[in-house]
């Protein structure tokens, strides 16, 4: 800091020394316009004193008896009122720069700018250099705007000197988590495949006392986790608990601070599972919620036999983005699905809702009749996703009540309906979808068409028997449904 110190105050004042150069043609200017001021005044003055001769000549007469008379203190003294005007022009110099600095610390200043111009700058320059820095001072304006130069100079300054640190400590720390965390790979590697055993990997593992390379090591091992499996898998957490990383995970996982916590919950679901479970089920009702997002997922991942259980411990809401790490999980990791249609009775709306997701796509036709219940749900987006369910698990039977249903639903729970009966609608739904087809909008008229034509031919050769007066835009809709583009 010091070093920073010295050059920003080197820079403050080869700055003024810069700005005074610059302003050296403006100084010049100004003093030839003075001397022309000057020149003009003592002409008038001279005029002046002139007319007044000649006037006295003429009054000489009447003049003659005043002779005698007392001179008064402002014949004797004619040069007081100028000499108090010039005291009061000189006492204003600085009246701008008093309102933040006192007159002794301008003299301190200017001492200082007139030692240095005297001590570093050559003969030549250092007249017109002392020359500026008294006209300097004397405007008190100037000085005052060259200050705020020089503030904003020093700030530039500051900033660069800043912004060169940190870039430089940047490029440090990457060079150093490279070097380290190439070095960690390859000892790791070594000992995985049997190359060194574990003494001579211990000896090689450098300076894994250092937090900073603990935090390498880990990375490594989670990169390593994600990379490796079967035989080899078991490797990383052997190594992760050997080098007690773990308590730098519990430690992280104990944060205040939610990323901190978030990656703690990460390193010990994959590399200390045993360890991490206790700690997982306290934070599925986390109120941040990229914390209980990640605890969540975790539960799923670390209770294989019964993944969803937290379900009737949650009180906070169940993420989207958690459904679908959830779903990816089950996938990925082929975990056991339950049946999610005892879930459909939780009071939490996004844990209905991701059940009836998951009933549709696993096809799970235990317990259906839970299923059309959610159709009376006073939620619309859990009855378009009962209908979705209706229609993907072709649940014939639910046509009745999905008419019934269609008059006092929203616009899109309605093309859902009208979408359910192309799949398991036959002719005695036609009358229904016929009567959306002359009633409806554009968007539910283009839906029931497209539901009529793909039924079946029967319903074909119904649809193409009425005319313009009953359906003026069957043509035009039918012509839309057989494209197939759309």
């Amino acid at each position: 800091m010091q070093h920073i110190s010295l050059a920003i105050n080197k820079l403050i004042v080869n700055s003024f020394v810069i700005l005074c150069f610059l302003a050296l043609p403006q100084v010049v200017q100004a003093k030839q316009s003075l001397n022309v001021q000057n020149q003009i005044t003592i002409q008038q003055e001279d005029s002046v004193e002139n007319s007044e001769a000649e006037n006295a000549v003429v009054d000489l007469p009447q003049k003659a008896g005043a002779e005698n008379q007392p001179l008064n203190s402002a014949d004797t003294f004619p040069q007081k009122n100028t000499i108090d005007s010039a005291g009061k022009k000189k006492q204003h110099n600085h009246s701008v720069i008093n309102v933040f600095i006192s007159d002794k610390k301008i003299e301190l200043l200017k001492n200082k700018l007139t030692e240095y111009g005297e001590k570093h700058l050559p003969r030549k320059i250092r007249t017109v250099y002392l020359d500026i820095v008294e006209k300097v001072f004397d405007y008190s304006l100037l000085l005052f705007l060259a200050a705020l130069i020089l503030i904003f100079i020093a700030n530039i300054a500051f900033v660069l000197l800043t912004l060169n640190f940190t870039i430089k400590r940047k490029n440090q720390k990457e060079k150093f988590e490279r070097i380290y965390g190439k070095m960690y790979e390859e000892v790791i590697m070594a000992y995985i495949f049997g190359s060194i055993d574990w003494e001579k990997a211990l000896v090689k593992l450098k300076r894994i006392k250092n937090k900073a390379n603990r935090r390498i090591l880990i990375s490594v091992l989670m990169n390593f986790k994600a990379n490796f499996k079967g035989e080899l898998e078991k490797f990383i957490p052997e190594i992760y608990v050997k080098l007690n990383l773990q308590n730098d995970s519990l430690k992280l996982a104990r944060s205040r601070h939610s990323h901190k916590k978030v990656m703690g919950i990460m390193e010990l679901t994959h590399l200390y599972p045993q360890g991490a479970k206790g700690m997982i089920s306290t934070l599925i009702n986390h109120p941040n919620d990229y914390v209980r997002t990640e605890a969540q997922i975790a539960y799923v991942t670390l209770n294989a036999e019964n993944p969803f259980s937290f379900f009737e411990k949650l009180k906070q809401p169940f993420a989207k983005w958690a459904q679908l790490s959830v779903f990816y999980l089950i996938r990925l990791n082929q975990i056991p699905v339950p049946a999610f249609a005892r879930f459909l009775s939780f009071k939490h709306y996004n844990i209905r809702n991701f059940s009836l997701k998951m009933i549709t796509f696993f096809q799970q036709f235990e317990d259906v009749s839970e299923v059309i219940k959610m159709v009376d749900n006073e939620m619309e987006e859990t009855r378009f996703l009962a209908y979705k369910a209706i229609n993907d698990l072709r649940l014939y039977d639910s046509r009745e009540l999905l008419k019934k249903k269609f008059e006092g639903e929203t616009n899109r729970n309605k093309l859902e309906i009208l979408k359910a009966f192309r799949n398991i609608g036959d002719t005695d739904d036609f009358a229904f979808l016929e009567e959306v087809m002359k009633t409806g909008s554009i968007s539910l008229k283009l839906e029931a068409c497209r539901s009529v034509y793909y039924m079946g031919q029967e319903s074909r050769d119904k649809i193409s028997k009425h005319t313009k007066e009953e359906i003026p835009e069957l043509e035009l809709l039918l012509a839309h449904v057989k494209d197939p583009r759309n």
